[in-house]
């Protein structure tokens, strides 16, 4: 019996074998900061790239003209979260100024929490803010964290109406994806230069909430092109 035909988006007709990709010693890693070398060698004891990072750092940093979907197919425990936190964190160190520029969506909250700790070891000496959103405190609570607040102390005079209200205290933001819809009218992705989509096949499958059209679709949430989109197991976007 014939198969069914199964739809192939152009570029996947064309995949990087991360396997031909040799693991690289952090020192040797070409155009990396030299802060975020310290941290990954001093703090975190990674004095080697994966095969996996090695092909996503080539393939993410020093293109100035990367504006394409990428996604990446590698076994569990190859490093794949590093693989995308690390091009993210090089690529927005000499841009932190208060704006929401990196969304990572994963499909549960013990994830959440594992990929914020990664982000927030990279990102310690950089200036990046990393925020969380996946249901660890009341939503008011959780939202003040991410966004300046109407009678914040350190938010503007509640007497009048302020631009900074709902402006991003975070240049990253990991989130679940019912905790994101939650938030997501207000939170201003019109800065968004990253999205990535964790275990995509699973988060695309069953669509929470319909988020993905919700951030997507929606021209007025999101102007930029986004630049990363698909990291999963065998999930494509």
């Amino acid at each position: 019996m014939e198969q069914p035909s199964v739809a192939i988006l152009p570029w996947m007709h064309h995949p990087v074998d991360i396997t031909r990709c040799q693991e690289l010693p952090v020192c040797s890693v070409p155009l990396m900061e030299r802060r975020l070398q310290s941290v990954l060698e001093e703090n975190m004891g990674i004095s080697k790239l994966f095969s996996v990072q090695v092909a996503l750092w080539q393939e993410t940093v020093g293109s100035d003209d990367f504006e394409r979907d990428l996604c990446i197919n590698s076994p569990t425990e190859s490093g794949k979260t590093l693989a995308y936190a690390l091009p993210i964190v090089q690529n927005l160190s000499t841009n932190t100024s208060d704006r929401l520029f990196a969304l990572v969506v994963v499909p549960t909250r013990d994830l959440a929490l594992q990929v914020k700790r990664v982000f927030d070891a990279l990102a310690s000496s950089l200036g990046l803010h990393i925020g969380l959103a996946a249901g660890q405190s009341s939503l008011r609570h959780e939202l003040s964290s991410l966004i300046y607040l109407p009678g914040e102390d350190d938010g503007p005079d509640p007497g009048f109406l302020s631009p900074l209200w709902f402006q991003s205290k975070v240049n990253i933001l990991v989130a679940t994806p019912g905790r994101l819809m939650d938030h997501v009218n207000k939170l201003s992705l019109k800065h968004l230069r990253y999205l990535v989509v964790d275990e995509a096949d699973r988060l695309l499958r069953e669509d929470y909430q319909s988020w993905f059209k919700s951030i997507v679709q929606d021209p007025v949430k999101v102007v930029n092109r986004t630049k990363v989109r698909g990291v999963g197991r065998g999930a494509w976007i």
